[in-house]
């Protein structure tokens, strides 16, 4: 398993699946060159489960209005989008930890790609950029 301890850099968690993030400052997702894989970043508090399935889901976020106009949520949306229409909604996720989880404004105490997650679309508002996803067996 990767090392969850170790913080990777997000050109290098992208790219441990391949993908390419469009800008490192705020992208917060990537794809990679031959449009197979898309990975997003994301923070790892905020995941939820249900059963044997991860959820995560940001529908009605209390934070939407700080991030919804961000370059990052834009890409986002471009990308799921993409995944929607070229992986059949699959994507893989780059784990991050918050150093305070309350924070405005967060910054990364550790990033890694985490190597055996597939996550299903079963939502997307591509307006605001809210969305639901489940993890899938594989």
């Amino acid at each position: 398993m990767v090392s969850p301890v170790e913080r990777w850099t997000l050109r290098d968690a992208f790219g441990y699946f391949g993908a390419v993030a469009v800008n490192p400052r705020w992208s917060w997702s990537a794809r990679s060159p031959d449009g197979r894989t898309v990975v997003l970043n994301w923070w790892k508090d905020e995941i939820t489960r249900d059963g044997g399935r991860l959820i995560y889901d940001n529908r009605g976020h209390p934070r939407l209005d700080e991030w919804r106009g961000r370059h990052g949520n834009r890409d986002q949306i471009r990308n799921f989008v993409w995944a929607r229409e070229h992986c059949d909604n699959l994507f893989r996720v780059v784990w991050c930890e918050a150093r305070d989880v309350k924070a405005s404004v967060r910054t990364v105490a550790a990033r890694y790609p985490d190597k055996d997650l597939w996550m299903r679309l079963t939502n997307l508002n591509e307006k605001t950029g809210e969305f639901r996803a489940e993890s899938v067996p594989r």
